[in-house]
């Protein structure tokens, strides 16, 4: 899979750069089409199990969000973390819909919104009381018609404000 796409600095400095990047959008967004998320999530994790006879507790939380996310057909996954790796592992996994990354590190938002597929992110002064983050996150969904009343978006998070903390995952409804 792909994360990214980039133009070359011969396409890009050519006649038409911006029919070249409307081409190059509208391509990536006829791919995205075509993905089936539930086969390649199956993939991701059956590749990353072959590869390593096992997974860690962050990444089986990941792996089990994704997967939940993807049956329940909800309308985003929130992650909250601290170094973006969590963030990194539910992204690996491919869920083909929005994953919203609550941090307090500008550098891991920048970092989340900036390279991971699907990621956008929102920075909060604390995770002291991360229910708050979470519940405005989702609230923020419905303001932008990203989500109604009552569609179901999973969360990640640590129970410890600490980075690699990650050991819960839960089903919210908006």
């Amino acid at each position: 899979g792909t994360d990214c796409v980039m133009l070359s600095g011969e396409t890009a400095g050519g006649e038409h750069p911006q029919a070249a990047v409307k081409i190059m959008s509208e391509t990536c967004t006829e791919a995205e089409t075509a993905v089936d998320f539930d086969v390649l999530y199956q993939a991701v994790r059956n590749s990353s199990l072959k590869e390593f006879g096992r997974m860690g507790r962050s990444e089986s939380i990941a792996s089990s969000a994704v997967k939940t996310s993807i049956d329940l057909k909800a309308k985003a996954l929130v992650v909250c973390s601290e170094s973006g790796a969590t963030a990194q592992q539910v992204a690996k996994f491919r869920p083909g819909r929005p994953i919203i990354v609550v941090t307090t590190s500008e550098r891991v938002a920048n970092q989340c919104y900036g390279v991971l597929r699907g990621c956008d992110a929102r920075i909060v002064a604390s995770v002291v009381d991360l229910d708050v983050a979470v519940n405005q996150t989702i609230s923020d969904l419905v303001k932008e018609g990203k989500a109604n009343p009552g569609d179901p978006i999973v969360v990640v998070q640590g129970t410890n404000p600490i980075a690699g903390s990650t050991n819960t995952m839960r089903i919210q409804y908006a």
